[in-house]
Protein backbone atom coordinates (compact mmCIF):
# COMPACT_ATOMS: atom_id res chain seq x y z
CA UNK A 1 0.00 0.00 0.00
CA UNK A 2 1.34 3.42 -0.94
CA UNK A 3 1.93 6.06 1.73
CA UNK A 4 -0.03 8.94 0.20
CA UNK A 5 -3.45 9.41 -1.35
CA UNK A 6 -5.67 11.93 -3.09
CA UNK A 7 -8.42 13.64 -1.15
CA UNK A 8 -10.93 16.40 -1.94
CA UNK A 9 -11.12 19.10 0.73
CA UNK A 10 -12.56 22.59 1.13
CA UNK A 11 -11.18 25.21 3.50
CA UNK A 12 -13.83 27.87 2.94
CA UNK A 13 -17.53 27.82 2.14
CA UNK A 14 -18.77 28.72 -1.30
CA UNK A 15 -19.33 27.56 -4.85
CA UNK A 16 -18.08 24.20 -6.21
CA UNK A 17 -14.73 25.84 -6.98
CA UNK A 18 -13.82 25.66 -3.28
CA UNK A 19 -13.38 21.89 -3.65
CA UNK A 20 -9.67 21.13 -4.13
CA UNK A 21 -7.81 17.86 -4.64
CA UNK A 22 -4.78 17.49 -2.35
CA UNK A 23 -2.20 14.84 -1.55
CA UNK A 24 -2.21 13.60 2.06
CA UNK A 25 -0.85 10.67 4.05
CA UNK A 26 -2.95 7.51 4.16
CA UNK A 27 -4.43 7.25 7.66
CA UNK A 28 -3.59 4.53 10.15
CA UNK A 29 -6.23 2.31 11.75
CA UNK A 30 -6.79 2.93 15.45
CA UNK A 31 -8.61 0.66 17.91
CA UNK A 32 -11.94 -0.48 16.49
CA UNK A 33 -11.18 1.05 13.11
CA UNK A 34 -10.56 -0.22 9.60
CA UNK A 35 -8.94 1.40 6.59
CA UNK A 36 -11.02 1.07 3.43
CA UNK A 37 -9.58 1.42 -0.06
CA UNK A 38 -12.46 3.19 -1.74
CA UNK A 39 -13.90 1.84 -4.98
CA UNK A 40 -16.86 4.25 -5.09
CA UNK A 41 -18.04 7.17 -2.95
CA UNK A 42 -21.51 8.62 -2.85
CA UNK A 43 -22.37 12.26 -3.54
CA UNK A 44 -25.50 13.60 -1.87
CA UNK A 45 -27.37 16.89 -2.09
CA UNK A 46 -26.51 17.44 1.57
CA UNK A 47 -22.85 17.65 0.46
CA UNK A 48 -23.62 20.80 -1.50
CA UNK A 49 -25.43 22.21 1.54
CA UNK A 50 -22.36 21.58 3.71
CA UNK A 51 -20.13 23.15 1.09
CA UNK A 52 -22.29 26.29 1.15
CA UNK A 53 -22.60 26.28 4.96
CA UNK A 54 -26.36 25.75 4.59
CA UNK A 55 -26.55 22.36 6.31
CA UNK A 56 -28.61 22.06 9.49
CA UNK A 57 -25.54 20.83 11.40
CA UNK A 58 -22.30 22.83 11.73
CA UNK A 59 -19.52 21.97 9.28
CA UNK A 60 -15.98 22.41 10.65
CA UNK A 61 -13.23 23.66 8.35
CA UNK A 62 -11.28 22.21 6.66
CA UNK A 63 -13.73 19.47 5.72
CA UNK A 64 -13.75 16.37 3.53
CA UNK A 65 -17.20 15.50 2.25
CA UNK A 66 -18.62 12.02 1.71
CA UNK A 67 -20.92 10.19 4.10
CA UNK A 68 -20.69 6.77 2.46
CA UNK A 69 -18.04 4.81 0.59
CA UNK A 70 -17.82 1.26 -0.71
CA UNK A 71 -14.53 -0.56 -0.95
CA UNK A 72 -12.07 -3.13 0.38
CA UNK A 73 -10.68 -3.33 3.90
CA UNK A 74 -6.89 -3.05 3.62
CA UNK A 75 -5.97 -2.58 7.30
CA UNK A 76 -7.61 -3.30 10.64
CA UNK A 77 -7.03 -1.81 14.08
CA UNK A 78 -6.84 -3.41 17.48
CA UNK A 79 -10.00 -5.17 18.59
CA UNK A 80 -11.56 -5.49 15.14
CA UNK A 81 -13.00 -8.94 14.62
CA UNK A 82 -14.62 -10.95 11.83
CA UNK A 83 -16.28 -10.35 9.48
CA UNK A 84 -14.20 -7.18 9.20
CA UNK A 85 -10.94 -8.64 7.95
CA UNK A 86 -8.47 -7.88 5.18
CA UNK A 87 -10.07 -8.15 1.75
CA UNK A 88 -13.68 -7.82 2.95
CA UNK A 89 -15.82 -5.57 0.74
CA UNK A 90 -17.89 -3.17 2.85
CA UNK A 91 -20.09 -0.14 2.75
CA UNK A 92 -18.54 2.32 5.19
CA UNK A 93 -20.94 4.81 6.76
CA UNK A 94 -19.03 8.01 7.56
CA UNK A 95 -20.98 10.31 9.91
CA UNK A 96 -18.13 12.84 9.96
CA UNK A 97 -17.34 12.75 6.24
CA UNK A 98 -14.15 11.58 4.55
CA UNK A 99 -15.55 9.73 1.55
CA UNK A 100 -14.09 12.02 -1.12
CA UNK A 101 -10.77 10.17 -0.85
CA UNK A 102 -8.84 7.18 -2.13
CA UNK A 103 -8.70 5.66 1.39
CA UNK A 104 -10.77 6.36 4.48
CA UNK A 105 -10.79 5.49 8.17
CA UNK A 106 -14.06 4.00 9.37
CA UNK A 107 -15.30 2.52 12.61
CA UNK A 108 -15.85 -1.20 12.06
CA UNK A 109 -19.25 -0.93 13.75
CA UNK A 110 -20.30 1.52 11.01
CA UNK A 111 -19.34 -0.87 8.20
CA UNK A 112 -21.67 -3.27 6.42
CA UNK A 113 -20.25 -6.33 4.62
CA UNK A 114 -21.47 -6.37 1.03
CA UNK A 115 -22.89 -9.44 -0.73
CA UNK A 116 -21.00 -10.27 -3.93
CA UNK A 117 -24.14 -9.50 -5.91
CA UNK A 118 -24.00 -5.80 -4.95
CA UNK A 119 -21.30 -3.86 -6.80
CA UNK A 120 -19.54 -0.93 -5.07
CA UNK A 121 -21.20 1.75 -7.20
CA UNK A 122 -24.69 0.49 -6.41
CA UNK A 123 -23.77 0.06 -2.74
CA UNK A 124 -23.25 3.82 -2.34
CA UNK A 125 -27.05 4.26 -2.66
CA UNK A 126 -27.85 2.01 0.32
CA UNK A 127 -27.22 4.43 3.17
CA UNK A 128 -28.68 7.85 2.37
CA UNK A 129 -30.98 7.18 -0.59
CA UNK A 130 -31.96 3.63 0.33
CA UNK A 131 -32.56 4.34 4.02
CA UNK A 132 -34.51 7.51 3.29
CA UNK A 133 -36.80 5.95 0.69
CA UNK A 134 -37.44 2.75 2.64
CA UNK A 135 -38.11 4.51 5.96
CA UNK A 136 -40.53 6.99 4.40
CA UNK A 137 -42.47 4.21 2.69
CA UNK A 138 -42.51 1.82 5.65
CA UNK A 139 -42.85 4.24 8.57
CA UNK A 140 -44.78 7.23 7.19
CA UNK A 141 -46.74 6.31 4.07
CA UNK A 142 -48.35 3.17 5.51
CA UNK A 143 -49.84 0.38 3.40
CA UNK A 144 -49.83 1.55 -0.21
CA UNK A 145 -51.38 -1.41 -2.00
CA UNK A 146 -54.16 -0.11 -4.25
CA UNK A 147 -53.34 3.52 -3.43
CA UNK A 148 -51.83 6.27 -5.57
CA UNK A 149 -48.63 8.17 -4.84
CA UNK A 150 -47.05 11.23 -6.41
CA UNK A 151 -43.24 11.20 -6.32
CA UNK A 152 -41.54 14.53 -7.01
CA UNK A 153 -37.97 14.51 -8.36
CA UNK A 154 -38.70 10.91 -9.35
CA UNK A 155 -35.49 10.56 -11.35
CA UNK A 156 -33.24 11.50 -8.43
CA UNK A 157 -31.41 9.23 -6.03
CA UNK A 158 -34.24 8.96 -3.50
CA UNK A 159 -37.07 9.46 -5.98
CA UNK A 160 -35.98 6.65 -8.27
CA UNK A 161 -35.96 4.25 -5.32
CA UNK A 162 -39.34 5.52 -4.08
CA UNK A 163 -40.87 4.69 -7.47
CA UNK A 164 -39.60 1.11 -7.25
CA UNK A 165 -40.42 0.54 -3.58
CA UNK A 166 -43.97 1.84 -4.03
CA UNK A 167 -44.53 -0.37 -7.08
CA UNK A 168 -43.32 -3.37 -5.08
CA UNK A 169 -46.06 -2.54 -2.57
CA UNK A 170 -48.72 -2.51 -5.28
CA UNK A 171 -49.24 1.25 -5.53
CA UNK A 172 -49.99 3.34 -8.58
CA UNK A 173 -47.11 5.80 -8.99
CA UNK A 174 -47.19 9.15 -10.77
CA UNK A 175 -43.71 10.59 -11.32
CA UNK A 176 -43.05 14.33 -11.42
CA UNK A 177 -39.80 15.56 -12.99
CA UNK A 178 -38.33 18.64 -14.67
CA UNK A 179 -37.57 17.19 -18.13
CA UNK A 180 -38.95 14.73 -20.66
CA UNK A 181 -35.79 12.64 -20.36
CA UNK A 182 -36.16 12.31 -16.59
CA UNK A 183 -39.82 11.34 -16.96
CA UNK A 184 -38.80 8.61 -19.40
CA UNK A 185 -36.25 7.37 -16.86
CA UNK A 186 -38.87 7.23 -14.08
CA UNK A 187 -41.29 5.42 -16.39
CA UNK A 188 -38.62 2.84 -17.16
CA UNK A 189 -38.34 2.19 -13.42
CA UNK A 190 -42.06 1.45 -13.22
CA UNK A 191 -43.94 4.75 -12.84
CA UNK A 192 -47.44 4.51 -14.30
CA UNK A 193 -47.46 8.08 -15.60
CA UNK A 194 -45.50 11.28 -15.40
CA UNK A 195 -45.97 15.05 -15.24
CA UNK A 196 -43.49 17.84 -15.83
CA UNK A 197 -43.52 20.09 -12.78
CA UNK A 198 -41.92 23.00 -14.64
CA UNK A 199 -45.17 23.60 -16.56
CA UNK A 200 -47.89 25.89 -15.16
CA UNK A 201 -50.81 24.25 -13.34
CA UNK A 202 -49.26 20.81 -13.73
CA UNK A 203 -51.51 19.47 -10.98
CA UNK A 204 -54.37 19.53 -13.52
CA UNK A 205 -52.33 17.27 -15.84
CA UNK A 206 -52.09 14.78 -13.01
CA UNK A 207 -55.84 14.90 -12.44
CA UNK A 208 -56.47 14.45 -16.17
CA UNK A 209 -54.44 11.24 -16.13
CA UNK A 210 -55.91 9.96 -12.89
CA UNK A 211 -59.59 10.27 -13.90
CA UNK A 212 -59.89 13.53 -11.94
CA UNK A 213 -58.92 11.69 -8.77
CA UNK A 214 -56.36 13.10 -6.35
CA UNK A 215 -53.57 11.02 -4.83
CA UNK A 216 -53.25 9.46 -1.37
CA UNK A 217 -49.62 10.38 -0.66
CA UNK A 218 -47.11 12.90 -2.03
CA UNK A 219 -43.33 12.59 -1.55
CA UNK A 220 -41.92 16.11 -1.90
CA UNK A 221 -38.39 17.58 -1.79
CA UNK A 222 -38.40 20.43 -4.33
CA UNK A 223 -40.16 23.29 -2.54
CA UNK A 224 -41.54 26.53 -3.93
CA UNK A 225 -44.33 26.31 -6.48
CA UNK A 226 -43.83 22.54 -6.78
CA UNK A 227 -44.79 22.24 -3.12
CA UNK A 228 -47.86 24.43 -3.67
CA UNK A 229 -49.04 22.45 -6.71
CA UNK A 230 -48.38 19.15 -4.93
CA UNK A 231 -50.92 20.01 -2.25
CA UNK A 232 -53.56 20.49 -4.94
CA UNK A 233 -52.94 16.87 -5.98
CA UNK A 234 -53.75 15.46 -2.51
CA UNK A 235 -57.17 14.03 -1.77
CA UNK A 236 -58.91 14.95 1.50
CA UNK A 237 -57.22 13.05 4.31
CA UNK A 238 -54.05 12.62 2.25
CA UNK A 239 -50.42 12.73 3.41
CA UNK A 240 -47.65 15.06 2.30
CA UNK A 241 -44.19 13.70 3.17
CA UNK A 242 -41.46 16.35 2.90
CA UNK A 243 -37.80 15.30 2.96
CA UNK A 244 -36.03 18.33 1.50
CA UNK A 245 -36.27 21.63 -0.36
CA UNK A 246 -33.81 21.41 -3.25
CA UNK A 247 -34.89 24.70 -4.80
CA UNK A 248 -34.27 26.58 -1.57
CA UNK A 249 -37.62 28.34 -2.09
CA UNK A 250 -40.29 28.14 0.57
CA UNK A 251 -43.79 27.03 -0.38
CA UNK A 252 -46.69 29.26 0.58
CA UNK A 253 -49.92 27.54 1.55
CA UNK A 254 -52.18 28.94 4.25
CA UNK A 255 -52.51 26.55 7.23
CA UNK A 256 -56.28 26.72 6.82
CA UNK A 257 -55.89 24.72 3.60
CA UNK A 258 -54.68 21.75 5.66
CA UNK A 259 -57.66 22.13 7.97
CA UNK A 260 -60.23 22.44 5.18
CA UNK A 261 -58.96 19.30 3.44
CA UNK A 262 -57.90 17.38 6.56
CA UNK A 263 -54.37 16.98 5.20
CA UNK A 264 -51.33 15.77 7.15
CA UNK A 265 -47.75 16.91 6.55
CA UNK A 266 -44.80 14.84 7.78
CA UNK A 267 -41.16 15.90 7.80
CA UNK A 268 -38.39 13.33 7.38
CA UNK A 269 -34.76 13.73 8.45
CA UNK A 270 -32.47 10.71 8.19
CA UNK A 271 -30.01 11.89 10.86
CA UNK A 272 -32.86 12.22 13.34
CA UNK A 273 -34.14 8.74 12.51
CA UNK A 274 -30.73 7.17 13.00
CA UNK A 275 -30.12 9.02 16.25
CA UNK A 276 -33.52 8.27 17.77
CA UNK A 277 -34.68 5.04 16.11
CA UNK A 278 -31.47 3.13 15.47
CA UNK A 279 -33.09 -0.32 15.54
CA UNK A 280 -35.76 0.60 13.00
CA UNK A 281 -33.15 2.21 10.72
CA UNK A 282 -30.93 -0.89 10.82
CA UNK A 283 -33.89 -3.16 10.11
CA UNK A 284 -35.08 -1.12 7.14
CA UNK A 285 -31.59 -0.73 5.68
CA UNK A 286 -31.27 -4.51 5.87
CA UNK A 287 -34.44 -4.78 3.78
CA UNK A 288 -32.95 -2.48 1.14
CA UNK A 289 -29.81 -4.61 0.98
CA UNK A 290 -31.92 -7.75 0.61
CA UNK A 291 -33.99 -6.22 -2.21
CA UNK A 292 -30.83 -5.15 -4.01
CA UNK A 293 -29.21 -8.55 -3.57
CA UNK A 294 -32.35 -10.17 -5.02
CA UNK A 295 -32.26 -7.86 -8.04
CA UNK A 296 -35.55 -6.17 -7.16
CA UNK A 297 -34.13 -2.64 -6.98
CA UNK A 298 -32.33 -1.02 -9.88
CA UNK A 299 -29.67 1.52 -8.88
CA UNK A 300 -28.80 3.95 -11.66
CA UNK A 301 -25.13 5.00 -11.44
CA UNK A 302 -24.59 6.52 -14.88
CA UNK A 303 -23.21 9.78 -13.46
CA UNK A 304 -19.70 8.91 -12.28
CA UNK A 305 -16.86 11.38 -11.74
CA UNK A 306 -13.22 11.18 -10.70
CA UNK A 307 -11.98 12.88 -7.53
CA UNK A 308 -10.54 15.68 -9.66
CA UNK A 309 -14.04 16.24 -11.08
CA UNK A 310 -15.76 16.65 -7.70
CA UNK A 311 -16.54 20.32 -8.36
CA UNK A 312 -18.13 19.45 -11.71
CA UNK A 313 -20.14 16.70 -10.05
CA UNK A 314 -21.55 19.28 -7.62
CA UNK A 315 -22.42 21.63 -10.49
CA UNK A 316 -24.25 18.87 -12.35
CA UNK A 317 -26.15 17.84 -9.22
CA UNK A 318 -27.17 21.38 -8.28
CA UNK A 319 -28.24 22.15 -11.87
CA UNK A 320 -30.46 19.04 -11.81
CA UNK A 321 -28.60 17.46 -14.72
CA UNK A 322 -28.30 14.05 -13.08
CA UNK A 323 -30.45 10.98 -12.53
CA UNK A 324 -30.08 8.24 -9.96
CA UNK A 325 -27.07 8.07 -7.69
CA UNK A 326 -24.12 10.39 -8.36
CA UNK A 327 -20.77 8.86 -7.45
CA UNK A 328 -17.03 9.51 -7.29
CA UNK A 329 -14.59 6.86 -8.51
CA UNK A 330 -11.10 7.34 -7.02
Amino acid sequence: MTKSMKQVVFQEFGKPEVLNTVEVAIPQAGPGEVIVKIHASGINFSDSLRRRNAYFQPTPLPYVLGSEAAGEIVAVGEGVKAPFQLGTMVLAILPYGGGYSEYVTALAQYCIPLPESIDPKSATAIFVQGSTAQLMVSQLAGKMEGKTALVNAAAGGVGSLLVQLLKLQGAKVIAACSTTEKLAFATKLGADAGVNYTTPNWSQSLLDFNSEKQVDVVFEMVGGEVYNESLKCLKPGGKLIVYGCASGIQGHIHPEYFVDHSLSQFGFNLAYQIGNHMGIWQEQMGKVIQLMAEGKLEIATSHSFSLDQAAEAHRQLENRNTTGKVILIP
